[in-house]
């Protein structure tokens, strides 16, 4: 009788019934994406400071890669719903810029996905047995740097815009877009100062280069 009571409650407005789900897997999406990806920058964080990469840790961010894919497979197909929904039932709500800064955050975070796959976790793979930026030029640490701040920073942005109904119809996508590349570009900028404190080689390269420095003074 309560399952047949809520099917009823749920069929009684099939519009309201659609865009709950499509929001109740859009969150799915979203927690899914955001708390991998939080996951595995940390990771990169952790060997970046100290550690060495082993065949579990580089499973584990494969793991994790692949449950950032998801999220997003789900974030674009709640997205796309939306916009179908909104053009179906709600028009005026295409009209809300910040749907669309939101859209194209989210493919910026889609390239850079694609990015990691194709270049930056063959590249983690081949670090197993060193630490995560051991041995890597300056440009190649540049690269994992940037793509970790792109991955963090535009995950975080969507969830603070859908938790910030305020912004709708109020903010111009130009406006949100400035305020996210200026997020962006500071944690770029606080990602790369680490590479100043924060050794990249192992302690015995460390000693073979104080050595070597010592025999040709």
């Amino acid at each position: 009788m309560g399952f047949t009571l809520l099917i009823q409650t749920l069929s009684q407005d099939p519009a309201v019934s659609i865009k709950s789900a499509l929001r109740i897997v859009h969150f799915i999406g979203l927690a899914l994406g955001l708390g991998a990806a939080t996951v595995l920058d940390l990771l990169v964080l952790r060997f970046l400071v100290r550690g060495k990469i082993t065949e579990d840790h580089w499973k584990v961010f494969k793991f994790g890669s692949k449950v950032v894919n998801w999220g997003l497979i789900l974030l674009w197909a709640t997205g796309l719903g939306f916009l179908t929904y909104y053009g179906a039932f709600d028009p005026a709500k295409l009209g809300n810029e910040k749907i669309w800064a939101k859209m194209t955050i989210v493919l910026i975070l889609t390239v850079n996905g694609g990015f990691i796959h194709s270049v930056i976790l063959p590249r983690v793979k081949k670090q197993i047995g060193r630490s995560i930026m051991e041995g890597l030029p300056s440009s190649h640490r540049s690269v994992f740097i940037v793509s970790g701040a792109i991955s963090a920073v535009s995950w975080y942005v969507p969830m603070m815009l859908g938790a910030l109904p305020q912004l709708n119809f109020a903010v111009p996508m130009g406006t949100i877009l400035v305020a996210y590349a200026a997020l962006l570009g500071s944690a770029i900028l606080f990602a790369h100062a680490l590479l100043f404190v924060v050794p990249t080689g192992s302690s015995e390269e460390a000693s073979e280069d104080v050595a070597l420095s010592a025999k040709f003074a």
